[in-house]
């Protein structure tokens, strides 16, 4: 099954709220390699950028939309990623009649740009920016509470 042909000038039918399209940021950059190949590792370097620059309090979320815009599987990875209630993502339906199985949230500790969903037995990956190893999100966010 194949998807539409996008625009790429025009605009998104949502209006996601900017924290929203940061965490659609954080989630996407594990995924770059499997949607846009060899083009993968410039987007992520741009991603980690504009990331870095919304740490410091700058209004990057309309850039990210353009960024993600540019490119067919990007474009509809983020629709869907932020069609999707919050609490539902992390969860994918097991083929068959199964029920659904939940995926642990892992992200970076360090810069709060990378966040990464495990499922399984996987190995914990490292942040592609810090490099350093992801830590469970909730371990994360106490963490930051404690610094503060």
């Amino acid at each position: 099954m194949t998807n539409p042909p996008i625009d790429p000038e025009s605009t998104p039918t949502f209006h996601p709220a900017p924290e929203d399209v940061l965490e659609c940021a954080r989630s996407i950059r594990p995924k770059l390699e499997e949607l846009l190949g060899p083009e993968a590792e410039r987007v992520d370097h741009q991603l980690a950028d504009l990331l870095a620059k919304a740490n410091t309090g700058q209004q990057v979320d309309d850039r990210i939309l353009d960024l993600l815009k540019r490119d067919e599987e990007t474009y509809y990875w983020m629709a869907e990623f932020l069609s999707e209630p919050p609490e539902s993502r992390g969860f994918q339906r097991l083929p068959g009649r199964g029920a659904v199985g939940q995926a642990h949230k892992y992200v970076c500790p360090l810069g709060n740009d990378y966040t990464w969903y495990r499922r399984g037995g996987e190995p914990i990956r490292t942040c592609p920016t810090h490099h350093v190893a992801l830590v469970p999100a909730d371990r994360s966010t106490n963490q930051l509470n404690r610094e503060s």
